[in-house]
């Protein structure tokens, strides 16, 4: 009788296990490549499309706008691409990498300098209000960080790149830029208004005109090379929805 019962329990689990992969092989994969500013907002909206789309399931991968748009070029293996850069998404379009009829702005964004919560921030003197006497002032990589593209725009316009420049720590996406000012590795930073509101570790010390750098607008497009075009235009038309429009505002992207 032991074994009898102890047959039908293995042969449960088995019929169990089996449901199990079979309904995991029918859920489609969708890899997103996006900015890393973006980490907290699209982790939330992926999780809100999910619950609805059953049979789908995204995966990203978040990374500075320009490293992400030469891997894609390179061949990497993307449905599709969320960048916080319209120049990137322009040189991929150029080289047939996307599909140009799925091209949408998804949502926009500002910048601020940020320095550590209840820091000492008397640096910022009224002659140069990002801070002359600090140490060390972070902003993304100008050459592939579009959030370091901005500031490099702003702070040449402002006439602060050559006094500033060599106190700059380099960040290789904007969330590492973040994580400097939230350690204390450096003074300050420049950071999206969207990764200033992520953390309660920081606080926004200056507003950033927008007039001062390149609009920063958050395309999104299906990558040409996808083998789910169907899945990804889901996702990709659930990004336009109020609901998602939502999640961004909140998090502190603008429309």
């Amino acid at each position: 009788m032991k074994r009898l019962s102890l047959a039908i329990t293995i042969l449960l689990s088995l019929i169990l296990a089996s449901c199990t992969n079979s309904d995991a092989d029918t859920k489609t994969e969708i890899l997103v490549a996006a900015a890393s500013s973006m980490t907290p907002a699209l982790t939330e909206i992926a999780t809100r499309f999910e619950k609805v789309n059953k049979e789908t399931e995204i995966t990203f991968t978040f990374g500075s706008s320009g490293k992400l748009a030469q891997q894609i070029k390179g061949g990497a293996p993307v449905d599709m691409f969320i960048s916080a850069s319209s120049s990137d998404m322009d040189k991929l379009e150029k080289e047939n990498k996307i599909e140009s009829d799925s091209r949408v702005n998804i949502t926009g964004n500002t910048l601020v300098v940020i320095g550590k919560k209840n820091g000492d921030h008397s640096l910022m003197g009224a002659e140069n209000p990002f801070g002359s006497k600090m140490d060390h002032f972070a902003i993304g990589n100008p050459d592939t960080v579009p959030a370091g593209i901005y500031a490099k725009e702003a702070l040449t316009k402002l006439g602060q790149w050559e006094t500033l420049e060599t106190k700059f720590i380099f960040g290789k996406d904007v969330r590492q830029v973040l994580t400097f000012v939230e350690t204390g590795n450096t003074e300050m930073g420049i950071v999206f208004t969207s990764d200033a509101k992520s953390s309660d570790k920081v606080e926004v010390i200056l507003e950033i005109d927008p007039s001062l750098h390149s609009p920063a607008i958050y395309p999104g497009a299906i990558i040409t090379a996808t083998e789910h075009p169907q899945a990804a235009r889901a996702f990709l038309d659930y990004m336009k929805t109020s609901e998602a429009q939502e999640i961004l505002t909140a998090h502190g992207f603008i429309n």
